[in-house]
């Protein structure tokens, strides 16, 4: 099994996920009955604060103030809780020590907690009011792949419950919401196919670059985000992701060829700015690809979204494929762990 086929087996497990959103959100619906939440915050990190980031902008359209906060941010420095707010930590092992600290920490403060693990009998998931199964199992690879993609379907099942719950989103909505969702699963093959065959046209341009920026605005900051992430710890690189107005904020002074630059982006409000930011990037610096329904060069990957809403996922797919290959063309063995003795000095696990 090589890390290309845990890429290719997630669509089968995200829709059969969605075909049992109810039955996996059953207990969740239990603890939020009739209180009436507007505020949900996430506590996670990695890929699982930028599984919460994806999942935000759908929580706003429903309503309800959704914010990601780093675990040691929170447990280490935050005092002032909301007892109205529902607090979502995320740890896909289960037994992160900090995210566990947090679980007890909002214990004492009075406040309600749910978790997102693989492990529904893990330490974090076992201190939580209400648990809820990621949906990845086990990952064979040491890189969260299934997982930050089924923590983002997670989220969004969680955000549509509490819409049923609000009254903002009717049974018949979530269901329309669960046929976009498998719209977006089904074209996730063709992404990643098409992600491979655009990596050997551009091979020798992403190979001889020294570092990687991406950029990308609402949900897509995320999925520039995972990129950034999953290209520094698979190949490994050095790389930087920035919302998509700030890397015109001072990072631009950065810029030059030895770097290679992805920005995703859609149809709408800042199409025209990222047109413009990629085609400075391509016409002043070297290789600039736009990700998305807006790219019309030949270095872009191109696409139009199965959903605006949900379409996070084919944009996240291309950056799996990406930073599968790159890391493959530089012999990465991905199920060893590098600098693995830091773990002799400190551990984030309980």
């Amino acid at each position: 099994m090589t890390f290309l086929d845990s890429i290719a087996s997630i669509p089968p497990i995200l829709e059969s996920m969605v075909r049992s959103r109810s039955e996996r959100m059953d207990s969740l619906m239990d603890v939020i009955a009739g209180r009436g939440y507007k505020r949900v915050v996430f506590i996670g990190s990695g890929s699982s604060y930028n599984g919460a980031l994806a999942a935000c902008p759908l929580f706003d359209r429903l309503g309800i103030e959704a914010q990601p906060v780093f675990p040691n941010q929170f447990t280490s420095y935050t005092t002032s809780f909301d007892r109205d707010a529902l607090y979502v930590v995320i740890s896909q092992g289960g037994a992160t020590r900090l995210v566990y600290e947090a679980v007890e920490k909002l214990h004492e403060a009075g406040c309600t907690v749910c978790s997102i693990t693989a492990d529904v009998e893990s330490p974090i998931a076992a201190a939580s009011d209400v648990a809820i199964e990621m949906g990845c199992g086990e990952e064979r690879f040491l890189y969260r792949t299934v997982g930050v993609c089924t923590t983002i379907l997670s989220c969004w099942q969680l955000a549509i419950s509490m819409g049923i719950e609000s009254g903002a989103v009717s049974e018949a909505g979530a269901s329309q919401m669960d046929d976009e969702i498998l719209s977006v699963i089904g074209v996730m093959p063709e992404r990643m196919d098409r992600a491979l065959a655009w990596y050997d046209l551009h091979r020798f341009s992403l190979m001889r670059a020294d570092y990687l920026m991406c950029a990308g605005a609402d949900d897509l900051w995320a999925v520039a985000r995972e990129a950034d992430i999953k290209a520094m710890e698979m190949v490994p690189m050095v790389t930087r992701s920035f919302e998509l107005e700030e890397i015109i904020h001072g990072p631009q002074n950065a810029f030059d060829a030895s770097g290679a630059y992805l920005i995703f982006a859609r149809k709408g409000v800042d199409a025209d700015k990222a047109r413009a930011i990629a085609t400075f990037l391509n016409e002043k610096i070297g290789f600039c690809a736009l990700v998305g329904g807006v790219g019309t060069g030949s270095r872009d990957f191109v696409f139009e979204e199965a959903s605006e809403l949900f379409g996070a996922l084919e944009h996240l797919t291309f950056a799996q494929v990406l930073a599968y290959r790159l890391a493959d063309d530089h012999g990465r063995d991905l199920t060893r762990r590098l600098n693995a003795g830091i773990s002799a000095y400190i551990s984030k696990e309980l």
